[in-house]
């Protein structure tokens, strides 16, 4: 059943994000999965690894940004996810251009489709569970037009192609 779980959750398409938070003098970055929970209140929620460095800043600081890659930086979101930000610098390592969020202290990856600041609202950890999920009302966002985000499906990346019509 393990493995045929496993082949059916890799069916689920999500978008592919950078989650920035900072706390103090150090930030931090990390890839993962967001889903939009409400528009009002505006709510997005972020499932991270309670093990990563980004996980801490958060707990710190209750905020985070959600910035949404496009295909020009998937090399950029596949190095942030296989380093780890208790033993390296992502932002210096990487070379990673930042810019300033408006309503929040973590910073924006520059060149994004889109970034969204959240304040968290609410988190749940299960007691066996190994990730905590964060529920963030956005208090700022921004977003370009001419660019497009990046899809995670069956363990391969996609940009988003024709729309179905029914």
């Amino acid at each position: 059943m393990a493995e045929s779980l496993v082949k059916a959750t890799l069916q689920l398409p999500c978008s592919v994000v950078i989650i920035s938070a900072q706390a103090g003098d150090k930030k931090g970055a990390m890839t993962a999965g967001a889903m939009y929970v409400s528009q009002v209140p505006p709510l997005i929620a972020v499932s991270v690894d309670n093990t990563l460095a980004t996980s801490q800043l958060i707990e710190q600081s209750q905020e985070f940004a959600i910035n949404v890659i496009t295909d020009s930086q998937l090399e950029l979101a596949k190095r942030v996810g296989s380093a780890h930000g208790k033993d390296v610098d992502k932002f210096h390592e990487f070379n990673i251009t930042t810019e300033s969020a408006s309503k929040i202290g973590a910073p924006l990856i520059s060149g994004c489709f889109a970034h969204i600041e959240c304040r968290v609202r609410s988190s749940l950890l299960e007691s066996e569970g190994n990730h905590t999920i964060y529920i963030g009302e956005v208090v700022g966002f921004k977003m370009k037009d001419d660019l497009g985000p990046l899809v995670w499906l069956n363990n391969r990346y996609f940009t988003v192609g024709a729309e179905c019509r029914i």
